[in-house]
């Protein structure tokens, strides 16, 4: 008896190689495996085909199931099946086998059709087993030359090997070859076997069934590009509507007085959706459209327990159901509680979150600085639950403003929502390109030499193109960076605007005829020629860019050394920026308020006085010290612009008091480089606003206001024409509304409702009665004109009002789009037609065309005083004097441009009207297809789907052509087509170019500097577990887990860092510094507890990616 032991060992001897040997001369094979699958079918694909006249009877002995997308085999069959119950299994099993990854491939795709011809060429039958079967047989019947050569009919191959890839090659087997002994009893037992198997390709119609299921249901099938287009819109939809909302939270709309909208109810579902897969949402529809009610209907679906973080104003009151605690009422949120957003510090020490599951954050944009303390405590209360964000500007902030709100619910290191998982990295790079394109625009054109050269160097290293500078490209490129940002976050966004609501074939019928808001109307004050002058002066000449204003006591770190900033150490640069950008942040602050009101102002310039008197003051009183408070720097931002000014008052206040605050800097004067300096640009400042003060007097610019006397007259005209259009006079400033109430009321009398920035209960309930038209209880008319603070202009229903007086011009086009938002709700119309009106300066005597002129000019001229802080135009816009003026004056709806859901939403439901067949098609069509059209141009179009996102790629079919990611409004342009689009057979480039999509990466580029806190912080951690005790085993455990989190999973915000990352600590380092450090520690672990980081990787799935749809184009 002659064996040969296959163990698949060495390359030299495997199954795979045996078997294609005895292929070569084989007449007939009959196969007992235990599942059949594609890879396996590969291995011996080419002898087959060499071999026409070859026969396979395949018998199959156990299904192939699919569990976490990996293929398995399993034995768990019932017995008792008809015949066509175990064809259909079989069925199941081959889908399972012929539609995974493993088999995206070229070979696969080649190879699947000559399966098929062999099946259509009765040269391969298919059965099988009745009962579950392990065997592993292959018996191969020889031709006439060999029988007569070897004197035997056939070798027998049995042991472990199943028809895989892995069976015959990739795996260590164990198999017996055996040519003289066994042959005919093996035969015999197969065809016993055989006789009792179920037939799968000798019937017509499961042959047929079998044939269609390869041609049209594989991942080899031959797709229609209009199926493939069509397919690609589902795919988009599904994703977004996957999730359920109960009957019972539906009804709660209906129960409270809600008018029940689909594009609510929508949202709902696809906010569920994205929790489930991401843990948290963002709520970003426009101003007006019902983001609270959404929250609340997401919150009830969840049924959790949860806390909601809002401004102050919108707390509301339980009794009187107003505010939030209005829609806890009415949606039944029991076990929820409402809190002031600036509780949040003292809430992550003291809230027992034990039984809390989800977080709403309403008005998320205020929280999108890591570097705060109020940042800290939010994340630790956001910690391992469910978020849910609303904010009607996630796009208008920088990519850090962007990522901090994503890293409230999306671990950084295991990212969802990207193909690479590393979040931060890529947002780094965000941050990298849009730190740079910025600094372009805003250097190219200095008159600094060594800042020209960085712009200019910076144009042609970063974006490739030849000097000069054009603008334009830098814009445009900013733009684009602006759009793959949206498009990044779009798996967590939920974002509409009513012309996404009025252009939706099925929103559009419920939302009825919405209200028009007309153009905003431009008037314009009139300044005689020294108050004209004095105007120009302020903005040009004392607080521009490079005015008068120094802004010494605002950042004395730059007089204390006189060093380059890119010199500075990590903290020295962050004191530097930290102290410049006050200082910026005060300069423009004066200009605005200047804007604003000449009674505002004027305030302003005595509060500037008086900190400027106690300053000097103070360096007298302690032999030449300065003090900068290190918490106040830090927190300064999370005040309202009002609020800023007091809480400097205070602070400079209570230092003449002995009430220094421990964490501060105390600077000695006497040791500053620039010593004298300082002490003359305090001086220097304080003349200059005495100076203006004077001349503010001098003009009688309060007294005799003429910008409030001409909005009073367009207030009466309005009231006269109209008198049941209630009007409201919005401000930024609170002074300007305490500088306006006294002459409005002696004016109008109980008519003039105020909201001077405190939203008490009565104000709350006068605001309901006498603006809202939604309110249930009765409605009043004690009030015509309400005038306020921008406290009002979120979160509040005032439709009952048709009229919007800007009394000062925001310089942030969201503002806008707020105070409009208050009076054109969705839900009951009160007027056609929404008036907007702004004013504007001009001179006495001038005319129409004159006075628009003259606005054009002092309206630039704050626009470049303000910098960076006015966000009027676009990133792809050149700022100037006219075009500044159109935008202001253009209406804030026209802005708005149809998303891009809304054109998936309309083109396919128009396909499911038009083309049945395709519909029915595409239901069929497996997980991965593959077509080819003519275009253009030649390119191949990848869509491929993680988790619940989508990601387009595109690469040329050039040899070494760069693959590029698509927004997938863009992806759309290059795979939407007609319906009766021709097919192509693939080029020869597509397999190549496909598989480089596939496995191209994406690179990730980021400042040095941005990474060094994490650095510094995982160095100390470090060194510190080379000088801990061995016997703190828990500080131990935590101080690994930290840096395990800074390696892979970047959870912690920069403030926490901060902590960790003090100073560069040695083991050498002093005491005092070490006991910082575990102080420090500490303070981490007793916030964030031992297990921090398994609570927080709990909650995230391991996302698949695979490819689902790809598109040849060729020219």
């Amino acid at each position: 008896m002659a064996t040969n032991f296959i163990a698949n060992k060495s390359p030299q001897k495997t199954l795979s190689g045996r078997l294609n040997n005895i292929i070569k001369f084989s007449t007939e094979l009959r196969w007992l495996v235990g599942f059949f699958y594609f890879s396996g079918w590969k291995e011996v694909y080419i002898n087959l085909k060499n071999n026409p006249e070859i026969k396979i009877r395949l018998m199959v002995g156990l299904q192939v199931g699919n569990h976490l997308q990996n293929i398995f085999e399993h034995d768990i069959q019932e017995i008792d099946l008809s015949s066509d119950e175990y064809f259909n299994d079989f069925m199941t099993s081959m889908g399972f086998a012929v539609n995974n990854e493993q088999q995206d491939t070229q070979e696969f795709y080649e190879q699947v059709h000559f399966f098929l011809e062999m099946l259509l060429q009765e040269r391969l039958i298919i059965r099988k087993t009745r009962e579950p079967n392990h065997a592993k047989l292959y018996l191969f019947e020889m031709n006439e030359e060999e029988r007569s050569k070897h004197n035997f009919d056939g070798y027998l191959i049995t042991g472990s090997s199943n028809l895989t890839r892995n069976g015959l090659q990739g795996q260590q087997e164990f198999n017996v070859e055996i040519k003289d002994y066994g042959y005919d009893e093996a035969v015999t037992y197969f065809e016993e076997l055989w006789e009792l198997a179920i037939p799968i390709t000798e019937l017509p119609q499961r042959k047929q069934h079998l044939i269609d299921f390869i041609q049209h249901r594989s991942q080899a099938a031959l797709v229609k590009p209009f199926d493939a287009y069509a397919l690609v819109l589902k795919t988009y939809l599904d994703l977004h509507f996957s999730a359920k909302l109960k009957p019972q939270v539906e009804a709660l709309l209906e129960k409270n007085g809600f008018k029940k909208f689909k594009y609510q109810t929508d949202a709902v579902k696809d906010a569920m959706a994205k929790i489930r897969e991401n843990n948290g949402v963002v709520i970003a529809d426009v101003v007006g459209l019902g983001k609270s009610v959404i929250a609340s209907l997401i919150a009830r679906n969840l049924d959790t327990k949860g806390i909601i973080l809002c401004p102050p104003g919108l707390i509301g009151d339980y009794s009187d159901k107003t505010g939030w605690w209005g829609y806890v009422r009415n949606f039944n949120l029991n076990g929820w509680h409402v809190y002031s957003r600036g509780q949040v510090e003292n809430l992550a020490e003291n809230l027992d979150d034990t039984d809390i599951e989800t977080v709403i954050i309403d008005e998320a944009h205020n929280f999108r600085n890591q570097d705060t303390a109020a940042y800290e405590a939010l994340i630790q209360i956001c910690r391992g639950k469910q978020v849910i964000l609303l904010t009607a500007t996630p796009f208008n902030n920088s990519p850090a403003d962007i990522f901090a709100l994503l890293k409230l619910f999306i671990v950084p290191g295991l990212s969802s929502i990207t193909l690479e998982n590393n979040l931060e990295g890529l947002f780094r790079s965000y941050s990298y390109r849009f730190n740079k394109l910025s600094d372009i625009l805003k250097n190219y054109n200095s008159s600094n030499q060594d800042k020209r050269d960085k712009a200019e160097n910076l144009y042609v290293n970063l974006i490739g193109e030849a000097l000069p500078v054009n603008p334009q490209i830098v814009r445009n490129e900013s733009a684009k960076l602006a759009n793959t940002i949206k498009e990044v976050i779009s798996p967590v966004v939920i974002r509409r605007n009513r012309l996404d609501l009025e252009k939706d074939h099925q929103y559009a019928t419920e939302i009825g005829d919405l209200p028009k808001v007309a153009p905003p109307e431009e008037l314009f004050y009139y300044l005689n020629e020294s108050q004209s002058e004095f105007y120009d002066r302020i903005v040009r000449d004392y607080f521009s860019e490079d005015g008068e204003f120094t802004g010494a006591i605002y950042q004395p770190s730059r007089y204390e050394s006189v060093a380059d900033e890119s010199g500075l150490d990590l903290e020295g640069n962050r004191v530097f920026q930290q102290q410049r950008n006050l200082f910026d942040f005060m300069r423009r602050l004066l200009v605005k308020r200047f804007e604003s009101s000449f009674g505002a102002f004027q305030k302003t310039i005595d509060r500037f006085i008086h900190v400027h008197q106690i300053v000097l003051q103070f360096i007298e009183n302690t032999d030449g010290k300065y003090i900068m408070d290190r918490n106040l720097m830090e927190k300064i931002y999370e005040y309202d612009e009002d609020e800023i000014l007091e809480v400097l008052y205070k602070f400079e206040n209570e230092l003449l008091n002995k009430k220094t605050p421990k964490n501060t800097t105390v600077y000695k004067i006497k040791d500053f480089q620039l010593e004298a300096q300082f002490l003359e640009d305090i001086q220097k400042d304080l003349k200059l606003f005495i100076k203006i003060k004077t001349e503010i007097e001098n003009e009688k610019l309060v007294e005799n206001d003429p910008k409030r006397e001409t909005i009073y007259q367009k207030v009466i005209d309005i009231i006269d024409k109209e008198p049941n259009r209630k009007i409201i006079l919005f401000t930024e400033y609170v002074d300007t509304v305490i500088h306006l109430e006294s002459f409005f009321r002696e004016k109008l009398g109980s008519k003039v409702l105020i909201c001077d920035g405190k939203v008490s209960k009565a104000l709350a309930k006068d605001l309901e009665r006498n603006f809202n038209a939604q309110y249930d209880g009765t409605q009043y008319d004690n009030f015509q004109v309400l005038i306020t603070s921008d406290k009002l202009s979120e979160g509040f229903n005032l439709n009952r009002a048709g009229a919007i007086i800007n009394y000062d011009i925001p310089w942030n086009p969201t503002r806008v789009i707020q105070r409009v938002g208050r009076i054109n709700r969705i839900g009951k119309k009160v007027f056609d037609l929404l008036y907007i009106f702004n004013f504007f300066p001009s001179e006495t005597g001038a005319d129409f065309v004159k006075s628009r002129e003259i606005a054009q000019q002092k309206m630039f001229m704050i626009h470049n005083a303000l910098g960076e802080d006015a966000k009027i135009f676009h990133q792809d816009e050149e700022p100037t004097a006219s075009g500044l003026y159109t935008k202001m004056n253009e209406n804030p709806e026209d802005d708005e441009e149809v998303n891009i859901i809304t054109h998936v939403r309309n083109i396919y439901n128009q396909i499911e009207i038009e083309h049945p067949d395709v519909m029915e098609r595409i239901a069929k069509l497996p997980n991965r297809v593959k077509t080819s059209k003519k275009f253009n141009e030649s390119n191949i179009n990848v869509l491929r789907k993680k988790g619940l996102s989508l990601f387009a790629q595109q690469a040329k079919t050039d040899e070494n052509s760069n693959v590029e990611s698509l927004t997938f409004e863009n992806f759309l342009k290059y795979v939407e087509c007609e319906y009766d689009t021709k097919r192509l057979p693939m080029s020869a480039n597509f397999w190549p170019v496909y598989e480089s999509i596939k496995a191209h990466k994406e690179k990730v580029r980021s400042n040095m500097n941005e990474l060094a806190i994490e650095s510094r912080a995982h160095d100390n951690l470090k060194v510190a577990l080379k000088v801990i005790d061995a016997s703190e085993e828990e500080n131990i455990n935590f101080i690994k887990i930290l840096i395990k989190d800074i390696r892979y999973y970047y959870t912690m915000p920069k403030y926490t860092l901060r902590r960790l990352a003090f100073d560069n600590l040695l083991p050498n380092s002093s005491k005092g510094k070490w006991k910082q450090f575990f102080e420090e520690l500490d303070y981490i672990k007793n916030r964030y507890g031992i297990d921090y980081l398994d609570t927080i990787l709990e909650k995230v799935k391991d996302k698949k990616e695979e490819v689902i749809i790809a598109v040849e184009n060729r020219d």
